[in-house]
């Protein structure tokens, strides 16, 4: 009885531990999680550099959507200011604004993504946790068994030892 309960406890506390590995990360101790991605700088990942990239891929999309903006929804919100508005006012307003995003663009990003990584910590154990917390525990179940394997080898590894001396 006792030869099989030494290499099924450590096998038990080899899968324990990874187990309470993954549980670990999303505890609220000492702001666990939540600390580790308010911490994160978001200036690092997004440059302005990166952001105008971003902006030239999007400003067919932008273009679009002032040319619809200039030439029918501003004369259904102001029909008086659409009657002075033609196609080479259109493409004077066009121009000015896209200048005017391409300047807004990389702080907009900034801070578009540092709020929304603010809102992800703030909701991180109402929202996220139950859709985190199981994809973690599916996807490290090879390592939990692993871990499991291992400590079952040490055990009987411990026992044969001690059989030894």
């Amino acid at each position: 009885m006792n030869l099989i309960l030494i290499p099924l406890m450590t096998a038990i506390l080899g899968w324990l531990v990874a187990w309470l590995f993954v549980k670990l990360i999303f505890s609220n101790w000492n702001g666990g999680l939540t600390n580790m991605i308010e911490s994160i700088k978001v200036e690092n990942f997004i440059t302005a550099e990166s952001s105008l990239n971003q902006f030239d891929l999007v400003l067919p999309f932008i273009d679009a959507q002032l040319e619809d903006f200039f030439k029918n929804k501003l004369g259904e919100k102001m029909p008086m200011i659409a009657m002075f508005v033609g196609d080479k006012t259109v493409a004077q307003l066009k121009a000015v604004f896209i200048e005017e995003l391409k300047v807004l663009f990389p702080n907009l990003i900034q801070q578009f993504a540092a709020n929304a990584k603010h809102d992800f910590a703030k909701n991180l154990q109402l929202k996220w946790k139950p859709i985190l917390e199981p994809a973690l525990l599916k996807a490290t179940r090879k390592y939990r068994i692993g871990a499991f394997a291992i400590g079952l080898v040490w055990g009987i590894l411990i026992l044969m030892l001690s059989h030894l001396l």
